[in-house]
């Protein structure tokens, strides 16, 4: 998922705002990885878009936004026939994301107002509910569950963000007690309710430090290496595979990373300046966007050895 934040190799500051793991391996995970995670990878660009961003998908599905010519963002829905759609929240003026997509459809993102506004929004059976925590000046929606239970965050004045998890119309929040005042930013959650993301630390007015939230218990992501850069959980499926992006130092570009219990694996597309990794499905199948020399485009990656999603049909 796009973060509504300033990054260094975007020319934009709204941007890139999206049987399991035991607690255990994760920790012993933090000794250092140097595999590649092969993947056959496929761009599925919006026709005529100047930039596309796969922000979520299911098996059926891949969500996310792309910008057009006069610098709108819009979201989109591409079906597994490889047809496109796009999708506006109704009255939204500028910006439409669509962040997440569960098996039944349901989806979730964000939308712009003309106030200048970001909203979270949940859309089931063409009906658009607003999420907005009380009090709250502006809310962002990552992903959902296969439940219809949404991640995302909010913040009011100059607090720092809060994380949240809406389940059936009530609000919990999420707040990592390592986090500084920058806040948290959960992105993922899977059917179990185990939640991904990121929060800023206290060191140098604050780094991404990914986490994982299972069963009350807080545990933290650091690709190795990270410690001068970042690392950003984006999402989480059943199995318990966790996906995002990471970057070693301020100067570096980010890559994907696919954390199993075996380990970290670093996943870049091939010819890329950058790679995020904003999903992964039950299936293993990863979705993100890349930047090459002719643009910022999105892409699914289909684990090595299974046919690609449109070929098996």
């Amino acid at each position: 998922m796009k973060t509504v934040q300033q990054r260094q190799h975007l020319a934009t500051t709204v941007r890139r705002a999206i049987a399991g793991i035991a607690l255990g391996l994760l920790a012993q995970a933090g000794s250092p990885a140097t595999a590649r995670a092969q993947y056959a990878f496929t761009t599925l660009d919006m026709p005529g878009a100047v930039a596309t961003y796969a922000d979520g998908n299911s098996v059926s599905r891949i969500v996310g936004e792309f910008d057009d010519a006069d610098g709108n963002t819009h979201g989109f829905i591409r079906t597994k026939s490889g047809t496109f759609k796009q999708f506006d929240v109704p009255g939204s003026v500028g910006w439409t994301s669509v962040n997440g997509v569960n098996a039944s459809g349901e989806m979730s993102g964000i939308y712009g107002t003309e106030d200048g506004r970001f909203h979270a929004f949940f859309w089931r059976n063409g009906k658009v509910t607003t999420l907005d925590p009380e009090g709250m000046d502006f809310s962002i929606a990552a992903f959902l569950s296969s439940k219809g239970d949404v991640v995302g965050f909010a913040r009011k004045g100059t607090e720092p963000r809060h994380g949240f998890v809406w389940r059936n119309g009530t609000f919990s929040f999420i707040d990592v007690p390592e986090a500084g005042p920058r806040g948290t930013r959960p992105s993922g959650i899977n059917a179990r309710g185990d939640v991904v993301g990121a929060f800023y630390d206290t060191v140098d007015n604050g780094h991404l430090r990914g986490f994982l939230l299972r069963r009350g218990e807080y545990t933290r992501i650091d690709v190795p290496g990270t410690e001068d850069g970042f690392t950003y959980a984006q999402g989480i499926n059943n199995g318990g595979v966790i996906v995002g992006y990471y970057a070693k130092n301020d100067d570096d570009l980010d890559h994907g990373f696919v954390l199993t219990k075996d380990g970290y694996t670093t996943v870049d597309v091939p010819g890329a300046y950058w790679t995020d990794i904003y999903s992964i499905n039950t299936q293993g199948d990863i979705v993100g966007a890349f930047e090459d020399e002719s643009g910022i485009h999105d892409f699914r990656g289909t684990p090595a050895g299974r046919l690609e999603p449109d070929a098996a049909e």
